[in-house]
């Protein structure tokens, strides 16, 4: 069996691949427990449609069509071979090869799997199974994808961990040993975490002396800009700054708006007073550039927190290039983007 390289933390299908291969044969006892065929199966399903979409064939029929006697031969060795174990699911996963539409593919391909993958639980979650074999690694490995993958966000990476890993894999993937230990690294996120928000639950009440906000906050249909705090007038007399950032962020096409007459309209997003529906800007960057656009300006303190509440207000100040609404949980679970469009973002909500 393959051992795992503890330190190595990036969702790597190769190094999936070699680790789940390598016990299909040399089955350590820490994995008595659970179903091989079921995870192989889908694994290399995945795998397959990796290969395919990623690679290129290792021999084609192409290749047995107009190759010389040695190349026909073996294409008919390897092809006749695969035809000869298929029925077999261990045997035929042991060639490490496969068919497609008469051409020959590698099951194992170097292809990193981005955190913005719809599956991405699904690898992150085999990746943890090989710490089954080395538990003592397995809270550095969550720390680097909590600033990797998930950009500091620790309420979307304890949501994630939760549901899409734990509920989801447990005594699927990795044992209750595993489980329990992630369960004890979330919960030393926790605390930090509802201290922030309760910590900034008194600066909410004390904004309705401004005048700026309702009194009550039942509809969360507008962000409040903490400038407002000591310049209630702010979204009118900071217009040089104000406007250039609405300006940019329409010419890097992240919002879709009229530069003559769509800019109160989205003052209105920032004043706390909220906006009515037909007024609400048109986000066309993408969700993942809308989730780091309202987490860096909460981040940078440029708005107020609002806890579990900022996603609601977000789907209630903007709406996708189709005209609808945005889904709060594909916002939080949103990942990826380039990291030259992010400096482009973060350098316009800077301004604001």
């Amino acid at each position: 069996m393959r051992q795992p390289c503890f330190s190595y933390f990036n969702i790597n299908t190769i190094d999936i691949w070699d680790f789940e291969y390598g016990w299909i044969l040399d089955k350590p006892i820490e994995f008595d427990k659970f179903p091989l065929t079921r995870v192989m199966e889908e694994l290399s399903e995945k795998m397959r449609a990796i290969a395919i979409s990623k690679s290129t064939p290792f021999i084609t029929y192409e290749h047995y069509l107009n190759g010389d006697d040695d190349l026909r031969r073996y294409y008919e060795n390897k092809i006749n071979r695969f035809h000869r174990v298929a029925p077999d699911f261990i045997e035929h996963i042991c060639l490490e090869y496969f068919y497609c539409q008469n051409d020959g593919y590698q099951y194992r391909v170097n292809y990193e799997i981005p955190p913005s993958a719809e599956d991405f639980g699904y690898w992150f979650s085999l990746k943890i199974r090989q710490y089954e074999l080395g538990l003592g690694y397995l809270f550095d490995f969550l720390n680097h994808h909590l600033s990797c993958s998930f950009e500091d966000n620790k309420a979307v990476y304890i949501d994630f961990l939760r549901i899409r890993v734990i509920r989801q894999y447990k005594n699927i993937f990795f044992s209750d040993r595993v489980s329990d230990t992630v369960m004890d690294y979330l919960n030393n996120l926790i605390p930090p975490l509802e201290n922030q928000i309760v910590k900034k639950e008194p600066e909410i009440q004390t904004t309705k002396a401004i005048g700026k906000r309702p009194k009550t906050r039942k509809e969360y249909n507008s962000y409040f800009l903490t400038a407002l705090k000591k310049d209630p007038a702010y979204l009118n007399t900071n217009t040089n700054e104000f406007d250039t950032a609405f300006e940019q962020l329409i010419e890097h096409k992240f919002i879709k708006a009229d530069i003559d007459f769509d800019l109160d309209n989205f003052k209105k997003i920032f004043s706390g007073r909220g906006v009515s529906k037909t007024k609400r800007c048109v986000w066309i960057g993408g969700k993942i550039y809308l989730k780091l656009f309202v987490h860096y300006m909460i981040k940078t303190n440029k708005i107020e927190p609002m806890g579990n509440e900022n996603w609601t207000t977000t789907i209630k100040c903007f709406l996708d290039k189709d005209g609808n609404e945005f889904d709060a949980s594909q916002l939080q679970y949103a990942n990826g983007g380039t990291t030259e469009k992010k400096k482009i973002l973060y350098s316009i909500v800077d301004r604001l």
